[in-house]
């Protein structure tokens, strides 16, 4: 749809997410995918004056569009274009003083619906998926240069695709591939399932799977959560939203690790732990998006935000 108007990108879970970091008690605050902005803004509101707000995002489309919003122009603000697995790196000596942290996992609707940028099988473009601009190996120069043992694992553990063998095999004969049209029609061909109205499109978990593998995603994750110790202040507050089985079972085990005293077979006759928490889990189960969120935006559905503060 070239040249229709497509609705602006609404932040999932805002209000149950701002509450929960109390932007209030002041500090240094990160917004690790600030996207569009709106959880930007919205922390923002509730900043008192002499807080800070830092906001990363390594998609340099998304850094130029609020470069150009009003909000940004608070002294409040400061703009980094980074990966948030990169965020001690960016921290620097601000280690162990963030008050707050917010991460939107996976990609922005922002990268989603824009013509071009090759994540979507809805459009016939250019196999791109990447999710910083100057990123060099695309989806394309992924695909076509990958074993087809490597892609076959991809399509299991990152998509949960069933069928990963004879899905990866069908891409590996049909290569060289570097549209999105070409790509899902070899998926669905190879699982004999064609897309079908109301129903979830055949290519749907390999082309998550592969964008997952291009813009390293569960590996930013990892490094994301083994670095909140660090980054956070005794108190700080961390908020993870995410999307899809895969990452709420990825971040739902890491809260348990790090909230859950960890006794050894003789630690735990004496009740003392061998390894002391590190965090209080403030969101137990997680949130979820309310009915009326779900059905302002379709895309809140499978959302989960879970919480953590740090001990100190």
């Amino acid at each position: 749809m070239s040249g229709a108007a497509r609705p602006a990108h609404i932040p999932v879970l805002l209000h149950e997410s701002i509450d929960l970091l109390s932007p209030e008690r002041g500090g240094l605050f990160v917004d690790c995918t600030m996207g569009a902005g709106g959880h930007s803004m919205a922390l923002l509101q509730r900043l008192p004056e002499g807080a800070e707000l830092l906001c990363l995002d390594r998609d340099g489309r998304a850094h130029e569009a609020a470069q150009r919003a009003p909000w940004a122009d608070d002294r409040r603000v400061r703009l980094v274009r980074a990966a948030f697995g990169d965020l001690l790196e960016v921290l620097g000596d601000r280690c162990g003083q963030v008050t707050g942290l917010l991460a939107d996992l996976g990609p922005s609707s922002m990268q989603l619906d824009e013509e071009g940028r090759g994540f979507s099988f809805q459009r016939d473009e250019p196999l791109k998926m990447v999710m910083d601009g100057d990123q060099e190996a695309d989806a394309a120069t992924w695909l076509n240069e990958v074993s087809e043992a490597e892609l076959a694992d991809v399509l299991y553990q990152l998509g949960e695709e069933r069928q990963a063998r004879r899905v990866a095999g069908a891409i590996a004969r049909a290569r060289p591939l570097e549209r999105t049209g070409e790509l899902a029609e070899v998926i669905c061909r190879s699982l004999n399932r064609w897309p079908r109205p109301g129903k979830k499109h055949p290519a749907t978990q390999c082309f998550m799977a592969i964008r997952m593998a291009v813009n390293d995603e569960m590996g930013q994750l990892d490094r994301l959560m083994a670095g909140l110790e660090t980054a956070l202040a005794p108190g700080g507050i961390a908020g993870l939203i995410s999307f899809h089985g895969l990452e709420h079972r990825r971040v739902r085990r890491w809260v348990r690790k790090v909230c859950t005293d960890d006794y050894g077979p003789k630690e735990l006759a004496r009740r003392q732990p061998l390894v002391p928490a590190s965090f209080d889990n403030l969101t137990r189960r997680g949130l979820r998006p309310s009915p009326e969120e779900v059905d302002r935006n379709p895309r809140s559905r499978s959302a989960q935000l879970r919480g953590v503060r740090r001990r100190g």
